[in-house]
């Protein structure tokens, strides 16, 4: 193939004049309705590209390309005619392009240095012609991205996060679990894109975190960066088989169990007013006898791995056992009508109190008055009615008994 250089354009006919023409004349074809030009395209580095021609016109006898925007002979790459069946090149051919009828220009194994305008004359009849031109843009496969975090361990709306995505590409995007990242009201972005920064860091934040970088031809993603978030402790929600004031009688077991979000899992402090029960990864009661624990139950957990308390009262619950047996005792029991007054005491542990008169309920008078815990009964003055046997109630939710009775005679 025969290279041109100026002198090698004399003498030859008939093409090569009309390429001298094409360089000299500046003859245009008015515009069409649709623009005669080169398709512009994407590479990457390596790949074997055809610049195709879109709206060629009609009986083309030739085309003739050029590096660039200026079309002398310092940027031609090369050209082909029809009727001669001749190819030339110039300084911008480098080996690997080629031009054919069809008007394409195939470039072989395209670097960066090839990325720019290209421009193509197409030669017409009676030396009249048409330029189109267009952009090759030729890019490296993108490097795989690094991505690092300021913590990969936090704990909820306490902690916050900042990771950063290290790449050289301008095209930056963020995965969350694989898919594209909702961003929420508490996630920031740095200007490029590279710096993500969550605060407060919540459990929803919990997963696998990637950036994606990309430019026309390629893209690829770092490797996943998994986010642990620690749900500190919530208010559990708790699972009653019973209605949550029902008692529960002496060596009960009781039957309710307490689910609560925790990560990591945190162990079960079970406890009886502040005597440690028992310590569990069991969220279940056991067993709790009255006489050894005492009243109060209450349910408190901390994290294996971080020194962290949070003392939770699930529900206060008293464990009973049958109520004993009161004993009533008056100041006297024969009196005088409108003389004498009587006092009753009913001794008892229990907190609710009542009182019976001849196995009934009794009906308090005027003359009758109660202590404020109800366990003394006072009658002042005594009158004949009142004559009977009295006896004090007590009662706690699972048991209720009866003192024996005392009788009060009247004269």
């Amino acid at each position: 193939m025969e290279s041109p250089s100026a002198p090698a354009f004399r003498g030859i006919a008939p093409w090569l004049g009309l390429l001298l023409a094409v360089f000299l004349l500046t003859l245009w074809i008015p515009p069409t309705t649709a623009q005669f030009s080169i398709v512009s395209i994407n590479a990457a580095e390596g790949q074997d590209v055809i610049l195709h021609t879109r709206n060629r016109p009609p009986s083309c006898a030739g085309f003739i390309w050029y590096r660039g925007e200026k079309r002398d002979y310092y940027h031609f790459i090369a050209s082909v005619a029809w009727r001669v069946r001749r190819y030339r090149t110039g300084p911008e051919y480098s080996g690997r392009e080629t031009a054919n009828l069809e008007g394409s220009l195939i470039i072989r194994k395209v670097t960066l240095k090839d990325t720019g305008t290209y421009t193509v004359i197409a030669v017409l009849q009676n030396s009249l012609r048409e330029i189109g031109c267009g952009q090759l843009n030729v890019y490296r496969p993108v490097s795989v991205p690094k991505l690092l975090a300021s913590n990969t361990t936090v704990t909820e709306n306490e902690d916050a996060v900042v990771m950063t995505c290290y790449t050289d590409e301008s095209s930056t995007n963020w995965l969350f679990n694989a898919k594209i990242l909702w961003f929420k009201e508490r996630m920031k972005l740095s200007e490029d894109h590279r710096t993500l920064t969550i605060d407060p860091v919540r459990r929803e934040d919990a997963g696998n975190y990637q950036c994606k970088v990309s430019n026309p031809v390629s893209s690829t993603e770092s490797a996943p960066v998994e986010l642990d978030v620690n749900l500190g402790p919530q208010r559990p929600t708790r699972n009653w088989s019973s209605e949550p004031d029902t008692p529960y009688q002496y060596a009960f077991p009781f039957p309710f169990s307490c689910r609560i979000s925790t990560q990591p899992a945190f162990l079960w402090f079970w406890m009886m007013v502040a005597m440690l029960l028992t310590l569990t990864k069991e969220m279940h009661t056991p067993t709790l006898r009255v006489e050894t624990l005492g009243s109060l139950c209450e349910l408190g957990f901390a994290s294996g791995e971080r020194l962290m308390w949070n003392q939770i009262i699930l529900r206060t619950i008293r464990v009973r056992g049958p109520v004993s047996v009161p004993t009533l005792l008056a100041s006297n029991t024969t009196v005088t009508e409108n003389e004498d007054a009587v006092v009753m005491t009913c001794y008892t542990d229990e907190s609710s109190t009542n009182w019976l008169f001849n196995a009934k309920s009794l009906w308090l008078k005027e003359r009758m008055k109660l202590s404020e815990d109800h366990r003394t009964l006072t009658i002042d003055p005594v009158k004949r009615e009142d004559a009977g046997n009295y006896q004090c109630k007590v009662s706690n939710p699972v048991s209720s008994t009866e003192s024996a009775p005392v009788e009060l005679d009247v004269k």
